[in-house]
């Protein structure tokens, strides 16, 4: 099953609580296979890069995406990292994006995703030059949410995406479409989008258990509906 169609089949699946993307290998990813870009044209009519529509999709569909990092995780691995909620690494995760240095543009959403997640300058200097940081210095500059040696990186990062899980996922879909509309709209517009989103999400089943369990003076139990 292709990455899109996994994606449309947990749109709306309420058992999905968490999505999590990682490498098979050695690596998340290693980038672009440089062999096969000889045979794209962007001059071909109705040109079209089939990353793109996945990035939309994590950004789009209201669930958290996570994205697990080691080994290296360059070119279209990270672009597809950048589109993800969270990033977790390994201590001896290799990330950047190398492409310029072959003269290869960045095709997959880099321009948008990465100014807004570490800033314009820092951006720019890892697209211009190539280089790889390490995990130290991603977290550093915001690239990365956590990181955790390479012997603890699985059993964290289980910890990490079970409470993620346990959380009101609907709630989180909600406020992850805030924070994205944020981003394209000014203040006026983003109030009248959150108000019309919380009362969305007021009529959760979550939200109900949120409230009642806040009076009865225990932990909530969400079901992510």
């Amino acid at each position: 099953m292709e990455i899109v169609d996994i994606l449309e089949s947990i749109r709306d699946d309420e058992s999905v609580r968490v999505v999590v993307i990682k490498g098979a290998g050695t690596s998340f990813c290693s980038g672009d296979d440089l062999r096969n870009m000889g045979c794209f044209s962007p001059l071909e009519e109705g040109f079209k890069i089939p990353h793109h529509k996945v990035i939309h999709m994590i950004r789009e569909i209201q669930k958290p995406f996570i994205a697990l990092l080691h080994g290296y995780c360059l070119g279209a691995g990270f672009e597809l990292a950048l589109a993800c909620d969270f990033r977790l690494g390994a201590e001896d995760l290799k990330i950047g994006d190398h492409r310029t240095s072959r003269a290869i543009g960045i095709f997959s959403g880099a321009s948008w995703l990465l100014p807004r997640l570490i800033g314009f300058a820092r951006a720019t200097d890892i697209i211009f030059t190539g280089r790889h940081l390490d995990a130290k210095e991603a977290l550093e500059i915001g690239l990365l949410n956590r990181i955790y040696s390479v012997k603890d990186f699985n059993g964290k990062s289980r910890e990490f995406i079970e409470k993620i899980a346990r959380m009101p996922t609907k709630c989180l879909g909600y406020n992850k479409s805030m924070l994205n509309y944020s981003l394209e709209n000014n203040l006026f517009k983003s109030l009248q989008n959150e108000f019309k989103l919380f009362n969305e999400n007021s009529m959760t089943n979550d939200y109900e258990e949120g409230i009642k369990s806040f009076y009865e003076r225990r932990d909530p139990v969400f079901e992510g509906r």
